[in-house]
């Protein structure tokens, strides 16, 4: 018997002529790989469609859990719960394009349940639905996604003139490695300090918008073995140069 699994799509890979292997992060079974097959020919599936697979779609499952390194199928699929402004938001769209490649990667080695990392991307993508001051939400949600995988920065002597991006903690001395200091040092810990919707506050200028995000992907890159920048960062980046 199969039960209905709650699952952000994470994206879509072509699959020969007329089929699509969407990956989908479940919150009963981790990261599942399923195979679409014929999804993209004209005839119509009324059960399944491509559109419910754009990218951190929140959809409700009816398939089995796949065996270890397999291909699964979905024998029935729908929204779960519709975003209202996500999908008629230039911004927003930029964001979910990023977000979505930033946590495939995080979760590509979870197979297995998280239901607390699940309802952590559940209710940000829910939070970023209903909320217009966004711009430096993606910041935010990766900086508190640490957490959950094992590098959050170690706030204790904040007061210190040097982040250590490479041990994750703050200096006195000025690492050999890489490094925040001055600005960008203190709106990390503001931002870490903040909830969601205080974050809007911040009054920061576009180039340190710039530099704060690219500081976050580095520190990733540093502590996620085999993390690499999202494709969509300069995309984002060039979306929010106004924001």
């Amino acid at each position: 018997m199969l039960y209905p699994l709650e699952a952000i799509t994470l994206g879509t890979i072509k699959y020969g002529d007329s089929s699509l292997i969407a990956s989908c992060y479940t919150k009963q079974h981790g990261l599942q790989s399923y195979i679409l097959k014929g999804i993209l020919t004209s005839r119509v599936n009324k059960k399944i469609s491509k559109s419910l697979f754009e990218p951190l779609n929140l959809l409700e499952l009816e398939a089995p859990k796949n065996s270890s390194n397999r291909l699964g199928y979905i024998k029935e699929a729908k929204i779960d719960i519709h975003y209202s402004s996500i999908p008629f938001d230039l911004r927003k769209k930029a964001l979910i394009f990023f977000l979505a490649e930033v946590i495939h990667q995080v979760v590509k080695e979870e197979h297995e349940a998280n239901q607390e990392l699940y309802v952590f991307f559940k209710e940000k993508l829910l939070w970023l639905d209903n909320h217009q001051n966004i711009s430096l939400f993606h910041v935010k949600m990766m900086l508190d996604l640490t957490r959950f995988i094992g590098f959050y920065p170690n706030t204790n002597n904040s007061s210190d003139s040097f982040f250590d991006l490479e041990s994750g903690c703050m200096s006195s001395i000025k690492p050999y490695g890489k490094y925040l200091e001055g600005k960008i040092k203190k709106l990390w810990f503001c931002i870490l300090g903040m909830k969601f919707e205080n974050v809007s506050s911040i009054n920061i200028t576009k180039e340190n918008k710039k530099i704060l995000l690219n500081s976050v992907v580095n520190y990733y890159e540093i502590h996620l073995q085999q993390f690499k920048p999202p494709k969509s960062t300069e995309i984002l980046n060039e979306i929010f140069r106004s924001a």
